[in-house]
């Protein structure tokens, strides 16, 4: 076999094996199922096909329709801020564990904040990621003066695609939260869409693209 044929058939083998590795998520990501199957929740916290934007000062913002829509598929997970002053629990929340059975995975998801209220009255919302044994390796806090990321009156941010490495095998957790602050006046809203937990491409097509070079090697020198 020529090179320029077995670098072709090495190329083969990697496109099937991407292909075939695309439906290897390990999460009910994408809530196609109508429900939180998978994952475990507390508090405002089920998947819907839309809501409507929670935007009471009439501002041009995201969404233009005027209506949250997944970013794929038909349903997306929705997260409401609950009022302390009237709810036992006053953080919504949704998290799920799992395990990556090698190196070289990756985390993906898509996310929206619709801040239904004003500064003064904060919903915080926040995202981790967190290795087995609790410690953080990514994670974002969302409408937080104290850390930083406080938003103006009703700012909403659009959906967001996040990827976040998973350099080791193991175990990992995922924790998507909101939360109403004392006195909070209105709800906001955190959506989360296409949660995937899949071996990244570029990985897969080296290491194949690799193993064909090295048999070429062994097989000259043979």
């Amino acid at each position: 076999m020529n090179i320029t044929k077995a670098i072709s058939c090495a190329l083969g083998v990697a496109v099937v094996l991407c292909c075939s590795t695309a439906s290897a998520n390990l999460m009910n990501g994408g809530f196609e199922t109508g429900d939180l199957t998978g994952w475990y929740s507390q508090g405002a916290v089920q998947a819907v096909q839309w809501e409507y934007a929670r935007d009471f000062l009439g501002l041009s913002q995201p969404p233009a329709s005027g209506f949250w829509d997944p970013a794929g598929g038909n349903y997306f997970a929705s997260l409401w801020s609950q009022e302390e002053d009237f709810f036992p629990h006053t953080d919504s929340y949704m998290r799920q564990t799992f395990t990556t059975p090698e190196p070289g995975w990756q985390l993906n998801f898509d996310y929206f904040y619709d801040f239904g209220d004003v500064q003064g009255y904060w919903a915080t919302a926040s995202i981790i990621v967190m290795d087995g044994v609790g410690t953080p390796i990514w994670w974002r806090s969302i409408n937080d003066p104290g850390a930083g990321t406080g938003l103006a009156d009703d700012e909403n941010i659009d959906w967001t695609h996040i990827t976040v490495p998973l350099a080791s095998a193991g175990t990992y957790t995922l924790e998507f939260s909101i939360y109403d602050h004392p006195f909070g006046g209105f709800e906001s809203i955190l959506g989360v869409d296409d949660v995937q937990v899949v071996p990244v491409p570029a990985a897969v097509v080296l290491g194949i693209l690799g193993m064909g070079m090295a048999g070429l090697k062994l097989r000259k020198h043979a």
